[in-house]
């Protein structure tokens, strides 16, 4: 759902902003990446991804779920030269992951509650957008 992603752009957008980044917003939807940030010399590419809640099916533990693809069905991958970082976003508690592209080595990323979950230390790292 389109305005999803708004919304979740919007709150990565506000983060950011408050953190002293400068945030634009390519016009169109021609771009690979959702936003562009700048802080200093850094210049980098962020693709947003959002969700409205976790999922909580029967056979599986209650997890926040991202496509980290794009086109039809979801299934391109995004390349380097495309995005530098992917921040997923869950719209109900206000969650955000922050994570570098080599990280994403999944097109569904999956993320479950606990220290245990491989991405938790991804959770709040805004400050890996630094390095």
């Amino acid at each position: 759902m389109r305005s999803t992603g708004q919304r979740g752009e919007l709150l990565v957008a506000e983060r950011l902003i408050g953190q002293g980044w400068s945030v634009a917003h390519p016009f169109g939807d021609n771009e690979p990446f959702d936003l562009m940030v700048n802080k200093g010399e850094r210049f980098l590419r962020l693709q947003v991804k959002a969700t409205l809640e976790q999922h909580n099916y029967r056979c599986n533990r209650p997890h926040y779920q991202f496509q980290l693809a794009h086109g039809p069905s979801s299934k391109k991958r995004y390349t380097a030269d495309q995005v530098d970082f992917f921040v997923c976003c869950a719209l109900d508690s206000l969650r955000f992951w922050v994570l570098p592209f080599s990280a994403a080595t999944v097109i569904t990323l999956k993320i479950y509650n606990g220290v245990d979950s491989r991405f938790h230390r991804y959770e709040d790292a805004w400050v890996l957008l630094e390095k």
